[in-house]
């Protein structure tokens, strides 16, 4: 994958990402805390408050974000359905209800002792609180511009551990296939717990 999704091969149907798909007309597309400059595909961490070069092994995640953009751009515009659906919902979605799984239980261990943290690490992926009939904290997040994941979050106590419910909206499947939408599903859990950390360090406000 990482010889496929590079700058060089996905720079084009990123760069059309300029004013499209609810990325503003600007030379770079901010989305979970990242800045890619499309001038040279150069990714900054507003989190770590670091620049990784194209390439470069110290981003983990490079080679997928190259890649959900890409298919992403691909795309025509689409409401949010406001129908929520799981993995299991989503049609031949075994790929993506695993790496779902993996990503609920990151989750869980990162804030299934600390409820509270989930929204505050969202709000600094541009995440919000919503209101849900169940669980400790609900959040929503848009990993892209026109994706939301909805995470429901019940803190562990003395009898139970912590449980994790993941939502997508039902419009996902015009965006990504299921494949590409596990792989964001476990990005987005992976800056949640870039954020938590950088919280629990002061790193940020």
């Amino acid at each position: 994958m990482k010889d496929l999704w590079n700058w060089e091969n996905c720079k084009e149907k990123i760069r059309s990402l300029r004013g499209r798909l609810g990325f503003p007309n600007t030379s770079i597309l901010k989305f979970l805390g990242y800045s890619l400059h499309l001038e040279d595909g150069k990714i900054y961490d507003n989190i770590r408050k670091t620049f990784f070069p194209p390439d470069s092994p110290k981003c983990r995640n490079l080679p997928n974000i190259y890649h959900i953009l890409s298919i992403y751009a691909k795309a025509n515009t689409t409401r949010e359905t406001s129908k929520l659906v799981t993995s299991k919902q989503l049609s031949g979605g075994k790929y993506c209800y695993v790496a779902v799984e993996r990503a609920k239980l990151s989750i869980q261990k990162t804030f299934g002792s600390k409820p509270d943290m989930l929204w505050k690490a969202a709000k600094l992926l541009g995440g919000f609180k919503i209101k849900f009939s169940y669980g400790d904290c609900s959040v929503k997040i848009y990993p892209l511009p026109l994706i939301p994941i909805i995470i429901i979050l019940t803190g562990e106590d003395t009898e139970f551990p912590a449980s994790v419910e993941l939502f997508f909206d039902e419009s996902i499947s015009n965006y990504l296939d299921l494949e590409q939408a596990g792989i964001l599903t476990e990005i987005t859990t992976e800056r949640l717990r870039d954020a938590c950390e950088a919280l629990e360090k002061r790193l940020v406000l």
